[in-house]
C-alpha cells in the first residue's frame, strides 16, 4: 500500500513517480518565477496540472481499493483508519494565574480573556463613529457595499 523511501520516509500510495516530478517541477518554476527568469502564468499552469494529477491518482487509488475490497480487506482498512484519524486538540493553555487549562470550556474562557484584552474598547468604534481615516469620504461608509 505504502513504499518505503530511503530518506524521507513513507509516501503515499497514490504518490508515483511522474506526480513527484511534477512537483519537483513545480517547485523549480516557482523558483525561477521568484527570480523573474519564468513567468506566473507557466507557473499556473504547472500547479493546475499538479492538481490534476494528484486528484486523479488518489480517485484512481479509491477506485483500486474498492474493487478489491473482498479480496483484501486489510489495504481497505488501513486506508479508511488513516482517513479516520483525528487531529489533535488544542494544546494546554495558561491562564492569568499561570495555572495549566486543559477542559474545553476553560480553553475557551482563556481564549475569550485575551482577545477581549487585546481588542479592548479603545480600539473599536461605535455605529455612529468613524475612523479618522473614514472621516472625509462624505458619506461613503453609510452605502451599502456594491456586489456585481
Amino acid at each position: 500500500m505504502c513504499h518505503k523511501m530511503n530518506q524521507r520516509g513513507r509516501q503515499p500510495a497514490w504518490l508515483k513517480r511522474e506526480i513527484l516530478l511534477g512537483l519537483r517541477k513545480k517547485r523549480r518554476i516557482y523558483h525561477l518565477w521568484k527570480k523573474g527568469q519564468a513567468t506566473q502564468e507557466e507557473y499556473r499552469v504547472l500547479v493546475r496540472t499538479c492538481r490534476e494529477e494528484i486528484r486523479k491518482a488518489k480517485t484512481q487509488l479509491e477506485l483500486n481499493l474498492t474493487n478489491v475490497v473482498r479480496d483484501n480487506n486489510k489495504c481497505f482498512c488501513q486506508y479508511i483508519n488513516n482517513k479516520m484519524r483525528a487531529e489533535e486538540n488544542l494544546h494546554q493553555l495558561l491562564d492569568a494565574g499561570a495555572d495549566t487549562v486543559t477542559k474545553d470550556e476553560e480553553k475557551a474562557e482563556v481564549l475569550n480573556a485575551f482577545f477581549s484584552s487585546v481588542f479592548n474598547s479603545q480600539t473599536s468604534y461605535s455605529q455612529g463613529i468613524q475612523p479618522p481615516e473614514y472621516e472625509g469620504r462624505n458619506g461613503e461608509q453609510n452605502k451599502p457595499p456594491i456586489t456585481q
